[in-house]
């Protein structure tokens, strides 16, 4: 993560030492990039709905691919998506 955070070449980036000072929104970016692209290594019909990808919890994302991969998969009906923000 460290060697792409500075591939993006942020000023403030070059500036920071160790990984800890890397800014929240920085290392966010990179660690969803990194997901967005695991995820889509996986068959399309084994990948969760975008809407979980992008607005669901790591849980839903974890028990979504441990279902699918297992055989347990359930159908997207049944998966519910709190849309409330706080």
């Amino acid at each position: 993560m460290w060697s792409i955070t500075k591939e993006l070449k942020v000023p403030l980036v070059t500036q920071i030492t160790q990984i800890e000072d890397i800014p929240y929104t920085v290392s966010y970016v990179v660690r969803k990039r990194q997901q967005v692209d695991n995820i889509n290594e996986l068959p399309e019909e084994k990948r969760p709905p975008e809407l979980m990808i992008w607005d669901g919890s790591v849980d839903e994302l974890n028990e979504w691919i441990n279902n699918t991969l297992s055989g347990k998969r359930k159908s997207t009906a049944d998966i519910v998506i709190d849309n409330v923000e706080g």
